[in-house]
């Protein structure tokens, strides 16, 4: 689709309470949502770089300004509107296009380190949902048993984003016989000392996350003993390389998860649609309204669980008066 008309939505959409991990505190999203085609049917993606692991938003906009579609993440929302667009005008779904089930999606949050987790979990569990990624951190792991004495049903996995090393992977420890499904990137380098350490401390399945950057990075980290898994994020890989991961987990015989970088609901689309998947893990699937102001797009909940993906390409597009709401700027570019 070279020479195609782009137009990027650079919006900044406050969050309902601010979200915490062991790599800062968010109060806000700014991301970019790519429109790609001059008429409809448009292909939708969203560039969400997450704050202190990815580049930075405004590498996004000079980028996007430049028509240069080199960033990582928006070079993944532009093959996400890639695709999108393609399997609008087929008249598809891409969900049919790669086997998805249709039914329902269990919701999973992830809870943040910011105010208190177990509140967060009470309000989310009278909702229905059971089940929840928790931060961790140094010094913040005790959280953990304290909610799964008082929730023992709940699925509970956790995420460290990066944060243990060789001193503090001792305070894992505290997570044992908690009965944690995975342990998403406990330490920076998953082929390490450290990593080694993680495996002596706790018999908990670590996935790896901010690891798989892209598919080489997928095919390293698969082929590490202390690595029973991947995470998928199309928000990083773009939808290709979200799918050629996913063949390199199977062929490795290991398990992969989808997860997002608390996007709208344009990004999270694509989490959903792997996550509907009869071979995906446990997914982070959540709707944007549980974190954001406005989603772009209008929730669709039912007790606990998403409907499963519909609806041609993607199955969603923004509202034109929620775009207008929280926009920064629009900037209109086009494909090399």
């Amino acid at each position: 689709m070279s020479g195609q008309p782009v137009t990027i939505f650079h919006l900044e959409i406050p969050l309902l309470v601010p979200f915490a991990t062991a790599s800062g505190r968010v109060v806000s999203r700014s991301i970019a949502l790519v429109r790609l085609g001059g008429t409809p049917p448009f292909g939708w993606g969203e560039a969400a770089p997450y704050p202190g692991q990815d580049e930075q938003i405004d590498d996004v906009v000079r980028a996007a300004r430049a028509s240069e579609w080199t960033t990582p993440t928006l070079a993944a929302a532009l093959d996400e509107a890639t695709v999108d667009r393609e399997a609008r005008i087929a008249g598809v779904s891409l969900g049919e296009v790669i086997g998805a089930s249709r039914d329902p999606l269990p919701i999973s949050l992830a809870v943040g380190l910011s105010g208190s987790p177990i509140e967060h979990i009470e309000r989310s569990v009278g909702e229905r949902v059971r089940r929840f990624k928790l931060k961790i951190a140094p010094g913040h792991v005790d959280h953990v048993a304290t909610i799964r004495e008082r929730y023992p049903t709940v699925l509970i996995g956790v995420d460290a984003n990066a944060s243990f090393d060789v001193d503090t992977v001792h305070e894992l420890a505290g997570l044992a016989g908690c009965d944690i499904a995975y342990l998403e990137q406990p330490v920076a380098d998953l082929g390490s000392r450290a990593a080694r350490l993680v495996s002596e401390t706790v018999d908990i399945p670590v996935f790896a996350d901010e690891s798989v950057r892209s598919v080489a990075d997928a095919q390293e980290v698969l082929a590490l003993p202390t690595v029973e898994g991947v995470v998928i994020k199309p928000g990083r890989l773009g939808w290709s390389g979200s799918l050629a991961v996913r063949e390199l987990a199977g062929a490795a015989g290991k398990e992969w998860r989808a997860s997002g970088l608390l996007e709208t609901g344009v990004g999270r689309a694509y989490t959903n649609l792997l996550a509907a998947l009869p071979d995906a893990s446990i997914c982070d699937v959540a709707p944007a309204s549980w974190f954001m102001e406005q989603d772009v797009v209008a929730p669709d909940l039912c007790d606990g669980y998403l409907p499963a993906p519909s609806g041609t390409g993607s199955g969603v597009d923004p509202d034109a008066d929620v775009l207008d709401r929280y926009l920064v700027e629009r900037i209109d570019s086009r494909t090399g």
